[in-house]
């Protein structure tokens, strides 16, 4: 079993303003550097859940947790952001285009 700290997020999130999330450890460090807003998130609740996960079913729980968050405040980047790339609408290979 790999030390709850070094449980790997697979793929890396990356998070609106830069940072990268790629372990427990990255994501507790964001929620804690997070401004808390009592009543308004969950904030609290996602911070113990990633500091109390002891079993890799609980850590998988608890990342799951931290995604909804961060999704639910627009903390993660899109995909084109993040350096993902999409094809431009109606983009194909060369031999799809040639007629």
């Amino acid at each position: 079993m790999v030390e709850s700290l070094e449980f790997r997020i697979n793929p890396a999130l990356s998070m609106r303003g830069g940072r990268t999330i790629r372990s427990l450890a990255d994501a507790i460090a964001f929620v804690r550097d997070h401004e808390t807003r009592p009543g308004v998130d969950d904030r609290d609740e996602v911070l113990h859940g990633l500091e109390r996960a002891q079993t890799d079913e609980q850590r998988r729980a608890a990342v799951g947790a931290f995604l909804a968050w961060a999704r639910e405040l627009d903390l993660v980047a899109p995909p084109e952001a993040a350096g993902v790339r999409r094809a431009a609408p109606g983009t194909g290979t060369r031999d799809q285009n040639r007629r």
